[in-house]
């Protein structure tokens, strides 16, 4: 199963986030969908989300799926060869991660007020087309 990265197509960060995955992916074998469009909201259905909330990222891979900070972390090895250090990321509690990932979710639209259109995603790696 391809591995697909849930994310919030309306929120700066989300969208430069996602500019960044594709730009350092080492092997373009990702695919994405933002959690307004209809993939995804009956994707996460079957997998038991019933309430969309739109500050939690997700990644669905091997079969599972990971949400906030877990979901980024799960990220590491799509990425190119210098990022693997961000891997000593996984010493620290999942609470501890997941609170530091919710007040910078909580807060992403002070911290990047523009509104940040993605483009260049195309047909191949969107799921929302």
């Amino acid at each position: 199963m391809t591995s697909i990265v849930f994310y919030d197509g309306a929120c700066p960060l989300c969208s430069r986030v996602v500019r960044f995955l594709l730009r350092h992916e080492k092997n373009n074998s990702m695919k994405f969908a933002m959690l307004q469009g209809s993939f995804a909201k009956e994707f996460l259905f079957e997998k038991g989300i019933t309430e969309l909330n739109l500050t939690t990222f997700y990644l669905f891979h091997n079969n599972k799926l990971h949400s906030k900070s877990s979901a980024a972390l799960h990220l590491i090895p799509f990425l190119k060869w210098y990022f693997l250090p961000l891997g000593l990321f996984w010493v620290i509690p999942k609470s501890m991660r997941d609170l530091v990932y919710d007040i910078v979710a909580r807060n992403r639209y002070n911290f990047f007020k523009n509104v940040c259109e993605l483009g260049g995603l195309d047909e191949e790696r969107s799921l929302d087309l």
